[in-house]
C-alpha cells in the first residue's frame, strides 16, 4: 500500500492511499489540493490496466475536483488503460450533472 497526505499553505488536506488497483482519496479536492492529488495518482494510472478511484472519503470539493476526475480519465485513455470512480460524493455528482459531464466521468448525477 502506498499512502500520501498533502497539505496546502491554506491548510486544506488531501490524502491518497493506493492499495493494488484501488486508490482511495480523502479530504478536500479543490483548487489548492487538486495538483497534489493529480501528481500522486497519475503514476498508478499509467502502470495499472484498470484502476478504481474511491472518492468516498472526499469531504469537500468544487469544480477543480471535477476537472481532476476528467484529467485522470484522460491520463488513463492516453495510457490505454481504464478507470472507474466509486463512492462519488453527492456534491461532485450534482456538479457533474450541472456541467453535463456525468456520462464522461461515468457516474449518474
Amino acid at each position: 500500500m502506498n499512502d500520501g497526505i498533502m497539505r496546502t499553505a491554506e491548510g486544506a488536506t488531501v490524502a491518497v492511499s493506493i492499495d493494488g488497483a484501488v486508490c482511495h482519496i480523502s479530504g478536500v479536492l479543490d483548487f489548492e489540493t487538486a495538483r497534489a492529488a493529480l501528481d500522486a495518482v497519475v503514476p498508478t494510472i499509467e502502470t495499472t490496466d484498470h484502476l478504481d478511484i474511491d472518492l468516498g472519503g472526499v469531504t469537500r470539493s468544487n469544480s477543480a475536483g471535477l476537472a481532476l476526475m476528467i484529467e485522470w480519465l484522460a491520463t488513463a485513455e492516453r495510457a490505454g488503460h481504464t478507470l472507474a470512480f466509486t463512492s462519488v460524493p453527492d456534491g461532485l455528482r450534482q456538479l457533474a450533472g450541472v456541467c453535463q459531464v456525468e456520462k464522461i466521468v461515468g457516474i449518474q448525477a
